[in-house]
């Protein structure tokens, strides 16, 4: 059995450790797919910089055209797909893509791509203050083309439309859907992710913490959640926690896109 991990926005494909300590117990073998654009700090920074809508709607595009290529190794075997905010969304293209994908797993990310660039700015404001700052004139901001393009009217709908989660066809080919988040994420939150899900025939969302903050899902709610839902197993219902739950969830690590991002830079060497 395989499972594809891809890693959120200035992570890394060594990001979340409890991946391989959760699911690597089951049976699985952890195949990690590293996200495009994030070999340096400098190339990610200037990445999101310099990005139009449509050029963040391409970077998921490739993104999941290699994780389909990289399971092509295994090929026919199906196999899972898990992936962590902008991982997530990489991960849910390539499952609408590749049939294979028996279940798919998004952490901390709602599926509904032009949702979440117009919530950019309310992620940290640093990423709001640099993304798409560069990228040129004329072509109005992130948040600006992804509303458009959810009236089919922006710039970049062609880029836009090569990965529309919405898409009837793509919908019908998404096999089981679980979507795991924090019901305050200033960038999932619980709203957008029944949205999407609504669309899907086998969808669970589950809502496990509520701290209002975007973060990764730490080991516990996998354990909880995510190995039922592989195993076909009915899944326990979300929030409210017990009050040793809510306090095992207060102390999970806090990792905004901002932080990510200089925890790489950090860990560049100089030159």
């Amino acid at each position: 059995m395989h499972l594809l991990y891809t890693h959120g926005l200035g992570g890394s494909p060594l990001a979340q450790p409890e991946i391989d300590e959760v699911f690597a117990p089951l049976g699985y073998t952890i195949t990690r797919i590293a996200v495009p654009y994030h070999g340096s700090g400098t190339e990610l920074l200037t990445k999101i910089a310099t990005s139009t809508f449509g050029d963040l709607c391409t970077w998921v595009h490739e993104g999941a055209n290699d994780l389909v290529a990289t399971a092509g190794q295994f090929a026919p075997e199906d196999y899972v797909a898990v992936g962590d905010s902008l991982g997530g969304f990489i991960s849910l293209v390539a499952a609408e893509r590749d049939q294979r994908i028996s279940h798919c797993i998004l952490l901390a990310c709602s599926g509904d791509f032009c949702d979440a660039m117009m919530r950019l700015d309310k992620l940290n404001p640093f990423l709001a203050a640099i993304a798409g700052k560069f990228a040129g004139p004329g072509k109005g901001g992130i948040k600006e083309q992804a509303h458009k393009a959810i009236a089919g009217q922006s710039d970049f709908q062609r880029e836009f439309e090569a990965i529309n989660t919405f898409e009837a066809r793509r919908l019908a080919r998404l096999r089981r859907l679980l979507i795991l988040g924090d019901k305050g994420d200033p960038v999932a939150p619980e709203g957008a992710c029944l949205h999407f899900a609504r669309g899907a025939t086998d969808a669970i969302v589950r809502m496990v913490y509520n701290q209002g903050q975007h973060h990764p899902i730490g080991k516990e709610a996998l354990e909880r959640y995510a190995v039922p839902f592989l195993l076909n197993e009915p899944v326990p219902i979300g929030l409210p926690f017990s009050a040793k739950e809510r306090a095992m969830s207060l102390v999970l690590p806090m990792k905004s896109g901002l932080q990510r991002i200089l925890r790489r830079l950090l860990s560049y060497p100089p030159g």
